[in-house]
């Protein structure tokens, strides 16, 4: 959107120069520092940025959206007055661009764990996703870290953050919790089967024995729990170590 009140609004970044598309997008300072960040994350220069195969594809899909998230961000902050800072706008970028690439990739193997650090090596093949069940008919599947698919495998929903629990099982159960707060938050209670897939089998047992998770039970009529296969979701694994550098919980669905 274009914000009409002169021609002479500033750049919302360093409220110095004057707005201009080239400036807001790639010359303030701090943008600067936002690009070099996303060329480090590539590890490539930015004269030289020679990459082919299917990490070219990838690499233009996080550059476009690298574009796109700046301008989401110099919306919020010119018509809602809400500032992001670097490390968010970084995470928001990362994570759209692994969404976009997932979509757009659907029917190759994507080493989505490695897209956080090394996204240069996640690379793309036609092997198949490896250890992902996708859930029946009507169905909805929540990994507990942090990612909810449809029958089709599509993301639905995620979730990133912190945990205050030291113990492995606090962790998870917590993890369940927030995945019941945002199933619940959608609006989707009571419509869908859930399906809420962990990787303990601590938590997976005690569930099945005495749940401390009465009073979520209630919250979804149609609720069963499974155990993850190791490596089953990687998605879910990126985002459970990018949450662990993120100072607050981050909920999204669509």
């Amino acid at each position: 959107g274009v914000k009409i009140h002169d021609n002479l609004n500033v750049c919302p970044w360093c409220n110095r120069e004057l707005e201009r598309a080239d400036h807001v997008l790639f010359n303030c300072n701090f943008i600067a520092g936002f690009w070099k960040r996303i060329f480090n994350w590539w590890d490539i220069g930015w004269l030289a940025a020679k990459i082919i195969g299917s990490c070219k594809s990838m690499w233009l899909t996080s550059i476009a959206v690298s574009c796109w998230s700046i301008r989401l961000a110099r919306n919020e902050i010119v018509f809602y007055n809400k500032v992001l800072t670097m490390d968010t706008l970084i995470f928001y970028s990362k994570l759209r661009a692994l969404l976009w690439v997932r979509a757009a990739a659907e029917e190759c193997r994507f080493q989505e764990r490695l897209w956080w650090l090394y996204p240069y090596r996640c690379g793309l093949s036609n092997s198949g996703s490896a250890g992902w069940c996708f859930p029946p008919l009507g169905c909805l599947k929540f990994n507990v870290s942090g990612v909810m698919r449809d029958k089709e495998g599509i993301v639905r929903a995620l979730f990133s953050g912190p945990s205050v629990a030291c113990e492995v099982e606090s962790v998870e159960l917590g993890a369940i919790i927030i995945a019941m707060d945002v199933f619940s938050d959608i609006g989707w209670k009571g419509s869908c089967f859930l399906i809420v897939e962990m990787g303990s089998r601590e938590v997976f047992n005690l569930i099945l024995k005495k749940s401390k998770l009465d009073r979520i039970r209630v919250c979804a009529r149609k609720l069963t729990f499974t155990l993850a296969e190791a490596g089953g979701n990687e998605m879910a694994d990126a985002l459970a170590s990018a949450g662990i550098s993120r100072p607050c919980l981050f909920k999204a669905w669509w």
